[in-house]
């Protein structure tokens, strides 16, 4: 047939600009619109869901496990295991984990640039990268020593503890230490007993060797197996140390990659969209950074270098300086006192942006938002200079001075925790030759006062702020250099665990947990429970306790007079409801300011389980 050549014309026309729209829609970039928990935020929930909408459909071979593109990673607990679902029309995509995140831990949700939605479009090249800060539940900081434990040989020669992590190196769901030492060049693994007391069994062995004196190391997954890795600094050596977890607190053999001249600062996260995490050393005497990415199995590729703006870099910490999705990382220069921001480009390269003069002779670097504004903050130990330095961010890569603050002796380590639950920072510092670590509490601004300090046996070499009793408060393991120690302080009120709950339904144990104050006047407390079944459950609550009586699936540990309340709802496996102090739930049960009650939380448990219904963990609480 022929057509008349306007109409053929406009045929042609109109296959064209299809044409054109379909190749448009396919190479048009899948953006993220918003992520829950935002970037950089604090106090969220243990089990918080992480939600992600973008500007376009995602199909269900977007998620894992049939695409390895979006990743969540515990700097404590590990890759997270959960279920990935889409919701609002394939828009957003839920994570709910498997496990709660622990206390205080930064939690890290990573999407590469081979994430495609519904149109075939694809991420940017830089993917897109959020990180937020698990809450801690409110304490007074009553700490109380516990073990010691010994690093040293069997032989007792010295090892010179230098640092380390805590982390879940077997996946039972408590947090492990592993201690980097630098005498002995290796990594000592004291597992965590998971058993309620907040104790750790005598190191493995044999220890994991690394390169020549290690001194900086990361958590990881660097070979994306599921399992927690760790990557040393090796200052002497020149060489990072790449060494894959086997899951059972025990490492495969190290690798080594030469860096540059003694790495001192070290940090470890995906620097070019791929989905993996590469490697950065801050090097002092060759006052330059050194990056190497990763292949994709856990190898290093080609070493590269460059000027890090300052001399003799020394500290290093990544993180989203201006909050673009993207991360960043922050280099302090010990000779020329100077801390130097520097923004990812999203493909392996870096831009130089704010400078701070003055900082001091920076030691180490760590962030976190220490006045609540949502931006990533900088706090510093700088040796010599006997003083740690808090500087804060704008979220735009610059850095204004707020506190120096002094101590005593030659600081090497500065850390970062919500020591007392009140939702902001605390900063401990370890002076090496003051033989003290100083816990410097916040205002909530931003600015510290000194609270507590921590003698040593001989010399701090840094604290490790993590929750080992598994009661969702932050305690402290204090490593010592020289008497080649670690002595754990457990947070151990106003709140205080007991009564370790037996495995519900979910195969795990139900542990309470509350926000608000304890202040009686205050009268805003909400109590927690979690992981559990959804359904409902009410709490016991009394002021007694007793040996544990095994009731239902579970065992009750509450004393005989007990008081009810009403009967609450647990949804995406928590249960949350506020607990009125005023107008307690059981006429004559009045929660007076000085009194200390517990509490537990019956709820429905297997189907068809036996009795049908367990308890989860009790909590004792001292109101105010």
């Amino acid at each position: 047939m022929n057509l008349p050549l306007r109409l053929r014309s406009a045929r042609v026309l109109s296959a064209t600009v299809a044409s054109a729209l379909l190749t448009a829609v396919a190479t048009a970039q899948l953006s993220v619109v918003s992520v829950e928990p935002a970037i950089n935020a604090s106090n969220a929930l243990p089990n918080a869901d992480v939600v992600v909408t973008f500007d376009r459909a995602l199909g269900a071979l977007s998620l894992p496990p049939w695409s390895g593109a979006l990743k969540v990673f515990g700097k404590s607990t590990g890759p997270a295991a959960g279920a990935w679902s889409l919701e609002n029309g394939g828009l957003t995509a839920r994570f709910t984990p498997a496990e709660p995140f622990a206390a205080g831990e930064v939690v890290q949700l990573g999407i590469s640039h081979d994430l495609v939605a519904i149109d075939a479009s694809v991420m940017r090249s830089a993917g897109f990268h959020s990180e937020f800060r698990v809450r801690t539940r409110p304490t007074t900081m009553t700490f109380s020593q516990g073990d010691t434990l010994n690093v040293r040989s069997p032989n007792g020669s010295g090892v010179r503890v230098y640092g380390g992590q805590a982390s879940d190196l077997n996946d039972d769901g408590a947090l492990d230490l592993a201690i980097v030492n630098q005498d002995t060049s290796d990594v000592r693994v004291f597992l965590n007993r998971a058993d309620g007391t907040a104790s750790f069994d005598p190191f493995l062995t044999p220890p994991t060797a690394t390169g020549d004196t290690p001194s900086p190391n990361e958590s990881c997954d660097m070979n994306s197996d599921g399992l927690m890795d760790i990557v040393t600094g090796d200052k002497f050596g020149d060489t990072v140390s790449v060494l894959l977890g086997r899951g059972d607190g025990t490492f495969e053999p190290g690798v080594q990659y030469d860096m540059g001249d003694l790495p001192r600062g070290l940090a470890v996260f995906d620097m070019d969209g791929d989905g993996d995490s590469d490697v950065i050393s801050a090097n002092a005497n060759s006052s330059n950074l050194s990056i190497r990415l990763n292949n994709g199995d856990g190898t290093l590729g080609p070493r590269t270098s460059f000027n890090g703006g300052g001399s003799a870099e020394w500290g290093l910490a990544s993180g989203d300086m201006n909050n673009d999705g993207i991360i960043d990382f922050v280099v302090g220069a010990q000779s020329s006192r100077r801390l130097i921001v520097w923004l990812g480009d999203g493909d392996g390269t870096f831009t130089q942006a704010g400078v701070l003069n003055g900082a001091g002779r920076i030691w180490m670097v760590v962030l976190g938002d220490v006045n609540g504004d949502g931006n990533l903050d900088v706090a510093t130990s700088n040796g010599v200079d006997a003083t740690g330095t808090i500087a804060l961010g704008d979220g735009n890569g610059g850095l204004s001075l707020r506190q120096v603050q002094s101590t005593g002796g030659l600081v090497v380590a500065t850390d970062l925790g919500d020591l007392d639950g009140d939702g902001d920072l605390d900063w401990i510092m370890s002076a090496f030759s003051g033989g003290a670590w100083t816990m410097h509490m916040n205002g909530g601004a931003g600015t510290f006062t000194t609270e507590t300090t921590f003698i040593a046996s001989q010399n701090p070499a840094c604290a490790l702020l993590f929750d080992f009793d598994g009661d969702q408060d932050l305690d402290i393991a204090l490593l010592d250099e020289i008497a080649d120690e670690v002595v754990l302080w457990e947070n151990t009120s106003p709140g205080a665990s007991f009564c370790p709950a037996t495995p519900n339904s979910t195969g795990l144990s139900a542990a309470v947990s509350y926000t608000g104050s304890l202040s009686v006047a205050e009268n805003d407390l909400r109590l927690h429970v979690g992981p559990m079944p959804d359904g409902f459950g009410f709490f016991f609550y009394g002021q007694s306790t007793q040996p544990g009586t095994p009731v239902g699936n579970g065992v009750l540990c509450l004393g005989s007079q007990l008081f009810r309340s009403a009967p609450a709802q647990a949804t995406g496996n928590l249960l949350s409801a506020p607990f009125d102090l005023a107008s307690p739930p059981v006429p004559g049960a009045t929660i007076l300011s000085g009194s200390t009650w517990s509490f537990q939380l019956v709820f429905r448990d297997l189907p068809g389980g036996g009795a049908g219904f367990n308890f989860s963990d009790g909590l004792e609480l001292t109101f105010l």
